[in-house]
């Protein structure tokens, strides 16, 4: 035993033995599966994984590089658009035509006569008339207002011992061939008629 180890150099095989080489040779299968896995990545990794080429080690860096390299051929073929830039571009203001100034006061006073109109009508509706919707201060000009035209209407009276104005010029059977004013009228003395009722200023 010891005679055939020396002859052998040591090694421990027989000389007619070869010692078995460290590096293994790629086989066809293998140069086929590496093939596939470049240029069809999911054909090559069926092969590779279905006929167990390659240890497991080699097979899982294979899948590794074929995945990189089909996710860089999607990122090529994929269409990237590219956003168009707008930029803003001030807009010129519309052009507007004034309205007629007379318009613009006939349009308020119609806005403000159907307000009227409709609170008036709300006020008649609950039994009112249209003094309720006046203040104070435009019920005492409305009463001036009335009472200036009475102050200049005309009304008659006998030239001499005149005691009443009246609204005619014949009353019952006194004729009053004299013509003045209300205003006049109250400024001498003179009282309306109780028979044909003059016209009389409020207070």
């Amino acid at each position: 035993m010891n005679s055939r180890y020396n002859r052998a150099g040591g090694s421990g095989f027989t000389a007619n033995l070869e010692r078995p080489s460290s590096q293994r040779s790629v086989s066809a299968r293998g140069i086929l599966g590496i093939a596939l896995t470049l240029l069809l990545p999911p054909l090559g990794l069926l092969f590779l994984w279905h006929q167990g080429v390659f240890r497991t080690r080699g097979r899982m860096l294979l899948t590794t590089v074929a995945t990189l390299e089909m996710l860089g051929f999607f990122v090529l073929i994929t269409p990237h658009q590219e956003l168009a830039v707008q930029r803003p571009v001030p807009a010129a203001p519309a052009s507007v035509t004034a309205a007629p100034e007379g318009e613009t006061v006939n349009a308020l006073s119609n806005i403000e006569q159907l307000l009227y109109e409709q609170q008036l009508a709300q006020v008649v509706a609950q039994g009112g008339d249209e003094s309720d919707l006046l203040t104070e201060q435009q019920r005492l000009e409305a009463v001036n207002a009335q009472n200036e035209v009475i102050y200049n209407t005309t009304v008659y009276a006998v030239y001499r011992n005149a005691t009443y104005y009246h609204k005619e010029k014949v009353c019952n059977t006194q004729t009053n061939g004299r013509e003045l004013t209300v205003r006049e009228a109250m400024s001498e003395g003179l009282g309306a008629c109780p028979n044909c009722n003059p016209p009389v200023v409020t207070f």
